[in-house]
């Protein structure tokens, strides 16, 4: 007989599910070529080896009872616990949420942060965010089912860790006071300065666009070249056009809040990236000349031979509205 597409028989499977090798019967666990049955799944939920315990936890093609979950939410090894925790085919109670926020395994404790089925209590928001593990926090920071308080957005904004800072930085939900958005846009951490870059909630001064514009990451770079809340300089536009970072380079090439000169757009026409030369062709405030059409018909890049093809298109409908 077999089972589900395995080539191993019944009796094949239930020989290595009960095999007393714990690491032949843990092998047997992790298959997903056959179907358990309810004897077998509690008997490998309730294996003396917490490896094939968690093997069977792990496992996604059956529902544990309200019993199963309830002894794998307070197994004696915290794999076990976590590996429940991570499980999506239940509700927990409030006890087992509470139990699972307070577990002395922080894994166990990042697990259960990580579950959206249920709404944290403001005591649980608060001893989250304010967890001796990092993890933690920053699972609690990622979550929008509550409101940070101020106290709780300027310690997130500080904490020690740059994950944690940057999830804070990435929250919509609140507005980031001047120092806060100095503090983040200086920060040592360049994720932390992108977060605060992609924020549309302030106005950067012309200090910060202009220490931004010359970030050392070229992240930082990008990310406030492709904002639209400021107006370039001539001396901020030919910059950003020749950076060494082609990223930055397109970002530029698709604003179109300013007049490109020849110099540019034949500069940008022959860049070595691809991406920067398509960008420049799909802009719409210029014509390209014949000789440019031409090559560019001719470019070793698809996306740039079709982005020409269209110009020429254009150019030629036009001049036959134009007779």
């Amino acid at each position: 007989m077999k089972n589900n597409e395995s080539k191993l028989s019944a009796e094949d499977i239930e020989q290595g599910l009960t095999d007393g090798d714990k690491y032949i019967r843990r092998g047997f666990a992790r298959r997903t070529d056959f179907t358990l049955t309810p004897e077998q799944i509690e008997r490998g939920l309730t294996d003396v080896e917490w490896y094939v315990r968690t093997a069977f936890a792990g496992r996604r093609d059956f529902t544990p009872t309200p019993e199963q979950i309830e002894r794998g939410l307070t197994d004696v090894e915290w794999y076990v616990r976590t590996v429940f925790a991570r499980r999506r085919d239940f509700t927990p109670t409030p006890e087992q949420i509470e139990r699972g926020l307070t577990d002395v395994e922080w894994f166990v404790r990042t697990a259960f942060a990580g579950r959206r089925d249920f709404t944290p209590s403001p005591e649980q928001i608060e001893r989250g965010l304010t967890d001796t593990r990092e993890y933690v926090r920053l699972a609690f920071a990622e979550r929008r089912d509550f409101t940070p308080t101020p106290e709780q957005i300027e310690r997130g904004l500080t904490d020690v860790e740059w994950y944690v800072r940057t999830a804070f930085a990435e929250r919509r939900d609140f507005t980031p006071s001047p120092e806060q958005i100095e503090r983040g846009l200086t920060d040592v951490e360049w994720y932390v300065r992108v977060a605060f870059a992609w924020r549309t909630d302030f106005t950067l001064t012309p200090e910060q666009i202009e220490r931004g514009l010359t970030d050392v990451e070229w992240y930082v770079r990008t990310a406030f070249a492709e904002r639209r809340d400021f107006t370039l300089s001539p001396e901020q536009i030919e910059r950003g056009l020749t950076d060494v970072e082609w990223y930055v380079r397109v970002a530029f090439a698709w604003r179109t809040d300013y007049t490109l000169t020849p110099e540019q757009i034949e500069r940008g026409l022959t860049d070595e990236n691809a991406d920067v030369r398509t960008a420049f062709v799909k802009r719409t405030d210029y014509t390209p000349t014949p000789e440019q059409i031409a090559r560019g018909l001719t470019d070793e890049n698809a996306d740039v031979r079709t982005a020409f093809a269209l110009h020429a298109k254009r150019d030629a409908e036009q001049r036959k509205e134009d007779n």
